[in-house]
């Protein structure tokens, strides 16, 4: 057995290749999936859905382009055009903080100093050193532009094969072990669909309420700020955290320390607000995760993956929680099987909100209960059948 899984261990890391393709098809599978779904239920073949699909998504991303991609725009070049005095802001600060500080630090000999650093670091081997990063830094972006453009490919076959692919997949389990396996997968499908759906949505969101709110607040670069952070909202944890710290060191540099203030206390009400409000009403079904793991599972992905791998620590992690948990309350505690998906799974109901016609009937047969009826001072009570027990 163990054999077994090292052999396997060994043939996942020699094709790791193929996982960030792999891995971005199964997120457009995951976010494309319901509405395919649903139009192959109104009598669409799949293909048409699918293609209606992609058209959408590339309809709302242009649409989305158009919108954002003139203010970033021209926030690039008001941030290109404000380096030289940042630059000079700079070089005071540090001068006075020399001054401040006891220590000579004049205009010249900075300058000298400067000088000597970029003669230091021009020369033969230091450049031969920056050539190869720009080297890796292309490898890296030919890498990146091959899973763009491998993973929406795959993903459109997938979709329009995906109830054949199903099929397939449940032939190949034994007969015997089919429907607990199939049980197995329809939670992690599930589980992960809706995160990946959900964590979308929620990183749309927190960039559009950060945005917003540090446009009220005047703090420069506002869109880029809400952009980054919403972006960064896809890992837990670290959205509005690096939106925080971005907005305020901005704040600190071009604006005041009371932009500053404001800017970390807007970004701390946006986190609240996701924690108790954005995510639990669309992220539904989640697994029980400690914050601890979930940490955890974020340092193990980022060493071993990069940002590739914090993307996927936390999804991966349910996914080995709902898989692991399930044997062991199965076939140790011997629970069923619904009762382990519920020991593992919280599933978040909203709650009903009832009218005030409904809450003025429903207090009315309450009274009604208590009271006496009218004319015979007879209560309801004592309308009851002599016969019947009375408690």
């Amino acid at each position: 057995m163990a054999l077994v899984v090292g052999g396997l261990v060994w043939l996942l890391y020699v094709v790791r290749i193929l996982w960030p393709p792999l891995v971005l098809a199964g997120a457009f599978v995951y976010l494309m999936s319901p509405l395919v779904d649903r139009m192959q239920n109104w009598r669409i073949h799949r293909l048409l859905g699918s293609f209606v699909s992609y058209l959408l998504f590339l309809g709302l991303g242009v649409l989305f382009g158009f919108i954002v991609v003139p203010v970033v725009g021209d926030q690039l070049a008001e941030f290109a055009d404000r380096i030289p005095q940042l630059v000079d802001d700079i070089g005071v600060f540090l001068v006075d903080l020399g001054e401040r500080l006891g220590l000579s630090v004049g205009a010249g000999s900075a300058l000298d100093t400067l000088q000597a650093w970029l003669a230091d670091f021009v020369d033969q081997e230091r450049i031969q050193q920056m050539l190869g990063q720009i080297g890796t830094f292309a490898r890296m972006g030919l890498d990146v532009l091959i899973v763009l453009a491998l993973g929406p490919v795959l993903a459109f076959y997938l979709l329009v094969d995906l109830p054949g692919f199903k099929d397939r997949a449940r032939r190949l389990v034994p007969d015997r072990a089919r429907p607990e396996v199939v049980h197995v997968v329809s939670q992690l499908t599930r589980v992960v669909g809706g995160f990946v759906r959900g964590q979308l949505l929620v990183a749309l969101i927190v960039g559009v309420l950060s945005s917003v709110g540090l446009a009220l607040l005047g703090v420069p670069f506002w869109l880029l700020i809400g952009l980054i952070a919403g972006f960064l909202n896809v890992v837990p944890f670290i959205g509005p955290f690096a939106g925080g710290v971005l907005a305020a060191l901005v704040s600190l540099v071009f604006r005041d320390i009371g932009t500053a203030l404001w800017a970390v206390i807007m970004f701390s009400a946006v986190q609240q607000l996701d924690n108790h409000v954005i995510s639990p009403n669309i992220l539904k079904s989640r697994v029980q995760l400690n914050p601890v793991f979930i940490l955890l599972a974020l340092l193990l992905g980022g060493s071993v993956g990069g940002f590739f791998g914090l993307l996927v620590a936390v999804p991966v992690t349910a996914a080995l929680r709902v898989i692991l948990g399930h044997v062991w309350r199965t076939r140790v505690l011997h629970e069923s099987w619904d009762e382990a998906a519920e020991a593992m799974i919280t599933e978040y109901e909203p709650p009903r909100r009832e009218s005030l016609v409904g809450r003025l009937r429903r207090a009315g047969d309450a009274q009604a209960t208590k009271l006496p009826s009218i004319g015979n001072g007879v209560s309801q009570r004592d309308t009851q059948d002599p016969d019947s027990p009375r408690k």
